[in-house]
């Protein structure tokens, strides 16, 4: 079977990752990019060698493009992927799928009406740690679990401006939760279960633009566990993921870094893990399912309930009372 050709629409920071992951598959083959900043497609194509459009529409066009990257700003993804979906190609959108749930529900729709995939780059999941610890708590290694905490952080925020989108309240909103900890909001999804139910608070307290720069949020699951999910963009680099169940504690660190302790024992046991790009491979999962039928991991409902945390917790945040994800999410899953 032929690579399958990828259109790049935005080209900016985290274009370039996705870009140099696709470079390693031979499953995949760049094709054509795009960019309302001319500097940035013309840097993306020269690297790759690929063909840089002067419009969306000329890259669509494109007929050895079979599905479209979206890595433009959050608030770009719903008229990005509308018209990815109008020219029949699919699509591989980044994290958020969107800043509204107005905004994903016409991404999911439009791509269901097309008949092409929806995948979005919710990789952190993929990490060796979360699925190692996912295995772990099915299998039964942590008894019941109880509870779990995860915050993703890191110090992005003291070096924004007022004219970058992600310093604006209206592009990026819950900025630190929608850009950092949405990854985490999909990943303890993954790991216990649906959430229903949130807490919030959100602050601004240091960072050089009018947005938040620090959230802490309290989580009810469906399935009885608690949760905390902490996310903030002034600090070091934090990024772990911890499950406390009545037969053991796993503790992640960084994604690639898992510890176990059992029930009974005072020392943490490191678990082997086996290395993995998730970029990669959330990549050639999207193209397997646009060539040969299936539906992605990370397909646009579960992308719907990892941005119903995040629109809970604004919510919560506002009103100053618990939010349950159904009154964001505003259908029946």
């Amino acid at each position: 079977m032929k690579p399958f050709g990828l259109g790049f629409v935005g080209c900016g920071g985290y274009a370039n990752s996705l870009a140099n992951a696709a470079a390693k598959s031979d499953k995949l083959a760049m094709v054509a990019c795009w960019d309302i900043s001319e500097k940035n497609a013309a840097a993306l194509a020269d690297k790759h060698g690929i063909r840089q459009c002067s419009t969306l529409e000329e890259l669509l066009s494109l007929p050895d493009v079979d599905g479209v990257v979206i890595a433009s700003p959050n608030h770009a993804h719903r008229e990005n992927a509308l018209a990815a979906a109008s020219a029949g190609k699919h699509i591989f959108v980044d994290k958020p799928i969107a800043n509204t749930m107005q905004d994903a529900w016409a991404m999911v729709d439009a791509a269901s009406q097309a008949g092409v995939v929806l995948a979005v780059g919710h990789n952190t999941r993929r990490s060796p740690g979360h699925r190692k610890m996912k295995e772990m708590i099915d299998s039964g290694a942590v008894g019941t679990p109880i509870t779990i905490e995860a915050n993703f952080s890191h110090s992005g925020g003291l070096g924004l401006k007022p004219d970058q989108w992600r310093s604006s309240r209206e592009y990026c909103p819950a900025l630190p939760l929608m850009q950092l900890g949405v990854h985490f909001a999909d990943t303890v999804q993954y790991l216990l279960g649906d959430v229903f139910e949130v807490a919030s608070f959100m602050s601004h307290l240091v960072i050089p633009v009018d947005n938040v720069d620090t959230t802490v949020s309290v989580l009810k699951f469906q399935s009885g566990p608690l949760g905390y999910l902490g996310s903030n963009y002034a600090t070091p680099s934090v990024f772990y993921v911890n499950v406390y169940g009545t037969g053991g504690n796993l503790y992640c660190e960084g994604g690639g870094q898992l510890l176990y302790k059992k029930a009974g024992t005072n020392e943490r046991e490191p678990i082997p893990l086996q290395p993995a790009d998730t970029q990669v491979e959330q990549l050639e999962e999207f193209a397997a399912c646009a060539q040969n039928g299936g539906k992605p991991e990370v397909d646009g409902i579960a992308a719907v309930k990892a941005l119903a945390i995040v629109l809970a917790a604004l919510k919560s945040d506002a009103e100053k009372r618990p939010v349950r994800t159904a009154e964001v999410i505003g259908r029946q899953l």
